[in-house]
C-alpha cells in the first residue's frame, strides 16, 4: 500500500504566536494612548477651567479696589468744590491740581446743575461754556449721586466711560458734578492693569464688561464698545454671578472661561483659554509618547519573531521528521528531543515581561534625570521654576536662599574640577541635612545653590542660611579644608510680588554679601533699609 503525502495547511506556529505578541502589543499601546490621551485632556481641562475662575476672581478684586478708589478720588474733588463758586477763576488751577494727583482718568470735567461745561482739565478741547447732551451727562444730573456710565462718544468722538460724583454745598443744595473720563481705546488705567496678560502663548485673555454687556476692554481694542451679551457668561455676570464653565462665544468659538463680577461697578471680568489649546497639549503628549515608545516597540516586534521561532522550533524539527518519516527517508536518524516546550514558552512570556518593565524604567529614569541635577541630586533650575510658577498661582507665601561658593575658582584651579564636584556635593548634603520636610534644595548652576522654604519668614530663612553657613565653614570638605559661602535671602510677597523679581533681589542680597567681605548672609529687607536710610 502506497501512502499519499497530502500538502501541508495552516499557519505555521511560529507565524501564530508572532502574530497573536504584536496584535496584544499593539492593543495595549492604542488603549495606554487612548486612556492617556483622555486623562491628560481631562486634567488639563479641570486645571486650566479652574485657573481661569481664580484668575477672573483675582482680577474682579483688583479691579473693585480700583473703582472704588475712584471714585473717592472723585468725592475728594467734589467736596472741594463743594464752597466754591463754580464759575470762579480759580476752578480750572484746583482742576488741573486734581487730575495731576489722580492716575486714574484721562480727563476731569465739572459741568454746573445747568448741564454746562464750567471747567475741564487739560484744558486743550476748548469744551468750557459748551452743553453736553450725552446720556452720561443726563444721567449724573438726574440722579444727583455716584454714576458709572455705559461706554459712549464724547463731544470729542472719543469712546469713554465716565465716573462722576455730585457736588453738593453745604446746605445740600446741588450744585453739579465732577466726572471723570477714561478713554477706552487709548492708554487707560484699566489698559494698565489689565493689559500685560492680552497675549499669552496658550491663546489666553480676559475682557470687562458693563452691567448692560458692553465690552469696556478687550485686548482687541476695535472690539470695545460691542454689545456681547449673548454670551451665556456674560449673562450670569449681568445677574452677578460668578463661576467657571465651557462656553462658545459670541464668535463662535470653544472657550474654557472663568468669570466673576466686580460689584462696585455693575462690572464683570471674564478670564478664558481656547479648548483648542487643551487639545494640542494632549496631542503633543501624545506624540511624544509614541517617538519615546516606538524604538522599544519595534525591539520588541524584532525579538518576539525570534522567540516565536525557538518556541516552535521542536515542532518543527517533529514535523520535518514526520515527513521525512513517512517519505520513506532511509538516512533518517533517530529523533533527539533536546529543547522543552514549558521552558521556551515562560521564556517568551518572561522576556516580554521584562521589556515592558525595561521601557518603565527607562521612561521613570528619563523623568528622574529632567528634573533632577545629575551631579549632586539635588532638585534642577527647570524644576525650581515649576515650583515657584505653582505656589506663586496658589499664593502661597515663601523664602528663597541664593548661595554661593566663595573664591571656588580658585578650588578648581588648585584641586580640579574633579574635586571641585566632591565640594559641590559635600555642600549639597549639607543643605539636605538642614532642610525642612517641604523645603527644596535646588542646583542654580556652577557653585551656585538655592533653597525653596514655603510659609518660611524671611527671619526664619536667615536662620536656615546661617546654620548652612556655619555648618560649611566650620566643616573640613573632601579637598581637606574649609570653603566659606555667602547667602541672599527674600521673601514671596513681602519683597515681590513677581518670582523673577524675587530672585533678583535675593541675587542682590547675595552680592551685597560678596561685597561685605563674603562668608555671611545677606536679607534683601535689609538692603531696603540701608537705601531708605
Amino acid at each position: 500500500m502506497i501512502y499519499k503525502i497530502r500538502p501541508r495547511k495552516g499557519f505555521k506556529l511560529s507565524s501564530i504566536i508572532s502574530f497573536v505578541v504584536i496584535l496584544s502589543v499593539l492593543i495595549t499601546i492604542f488603549i495606554s494612548t487612548v486612556i492617556g490621551y483622555n486623562t491628560e485632556r481631562k486634567s488639563l481641562f479641570n486645571n486650566t477651567i479652574e485657573l481661569n475662575g481664580i484668575a477672573a476672581l483675582n482680577l474682579s478684586k483688583t479691579t473693585q479696589s480700583l473703582v472704588i478708589s475712584m471714585q473717592k478720588s472723585l468725592e475728594v474733588t467734589a467736596n472741594y468744590f463743594s464752597d466754591t463758586e463754580l464759575n470762579d477763576e480759580n476752578v480750572l488751577s484746583q482742576l488741573d491740581f486734581f487730575m495731576g494727583t489722580s492716575p486714574y482718568f484721562n480727563s476731569l470735567t465739572i459741568v454746573n446743575k445747568n448741564g454746562v461745561i464750567v471747567s475741564t482739565s487739560p484744558n486743550n478741547l476748548n469744551l468750557i461754556g459748551s452743553k453736553p447732551t450725552s446720556e452720561a451727562t443726563t444721567e449724573s444730573l438726574r440722579l444727583k449721586k455716584p454714576y458709572i456710565s455705559k461706554p459712549f462718544h464724547a463731544i470729542t468722538n472719543r469712546l469713554i466711560v465716565m465716573v462722576s460724583s455730585p457736588i453738593f454745598d453745604r446746605n445740600g443744595n446741588y450744585k453739579g458734578f465732577v466726572g471723570g473720563s477714561i478713554y477706552l481705546q487709548q492708554a487707560n488705567i484699566f489698559r494698565d492693569i489689565l493689559g500685560v496678560q492680552a497675549s499669552t502663548t496658550s491663546g489666553s485673555y480676559f475682557y470687562v464688561v458693563d452691567s448692560s454687556g458692553y465690552l469696556i476692554y478687550h485686548p482687541d481694542k476695535d472690539r470695545i464698545s460691542e454689545n456681547v451679551s449673548g454670551n451665556p457668561v456674560v449673562q450670569k455676570l449681568m445677574k452677578g454671578m460668578a463661576g467657571a464653565q465651557r462656553v462658545i462665544n459670541s464668535q463662535g468659538q470653544n472657550f474654557l472661561a472663568g468669570f466673576a463680577p466686580v460689584p462696585a461697578a455693575g462690572w464683570g471680568i471674564v478670564s478664558q483659554t481656547p479648548q483648542n489649546h487643551i487639545t494640542n497639549i494632549s496631542e503633543n503628549v501624545i506624540q511624544e509618547m509614541v517617538k519615546f515608545s516606538a524604538p522599544f516597540v519595534l525591539l520588541l516586534v524584532i525579538l518576539s519573531f525570534w522567540l516565536s521561532r525557538k518556541l516552535a522550533h521542536p515542532l518543527n524539527r517533529l514535523a520535518t521528521y514526520a515527513s521525512r518519516l513517512s517519505g520513506g527517508d532511509e538516512k533518517l536518524k533517530p529523533l533527539q528531543a533536546d529543547v522543552s516546550w514549558n521552558y521556551e514558552a515562560n521564556q517568551l512570556v518572561d522576556t516580554v515581561a521584562v521589556a515592558f518593565n525595561k521601557l518603565r524604567a527607562q521612561k521613570e529614569e528619563l523623568h528622574a534625570e529632567a528634573n533632577t541635577d545629575a551631579l549632586t541630586g539635588l532638585t534642577n533650575r527647570r524644576t525650581m521654576g515649576a515650583i515657584t510658577t505653582l505656589w506663586k498661582q496658589q499664593g502661597t507665601p515663601f523664602s528663597v536662599i541664593i548661595m554661593d561658593l566663595d573664591h571656588f575658582k580658585n578650588v578648581n584651579d588648585r584641586h580640579g574640577h574633579q574635586m571641585g564636584d566632591e565640594v559641590l556635593k559635600f555642600v549639597a548634603g549639607i543643605m539636605v541635612s538642614e532642610k525642612g520636610p517641604e523645603d527644596y534644595c535646588c542646583r542654580f548652576g556652577g557653585e551656585e545653590f538655592t533653597m525653596l522654604l514655603p510659609h518660611a519668614t524671611e527671619a526664619e530663612a536667615v536662620q536656615v542660611a546661617e546654620r548652612i553657613r556655619l555648618r560649611i565653614q566650620q566643616s573640613v570638605t573632601p579637598i581637606g579644608e574649609s570653603v566659606t559661602m555667602s547667602l541672599g535671602v527674600a521673601t514671596f510677597p513681602d519683597a515681590a510680588e513677581e518670582v523673577v523679581e524675587l530672585f533678583k533681589f535675593a541675587d542682590q542680597a547675595l552680592y551685597q554679601a560678596k561685597r561685605d567681605g563674603r562668608n555671611r548672609t545677606v536679607a534683601y529687607s535689609s538692603l531696603m533699609n540701608m537705601a531708605r536710610i
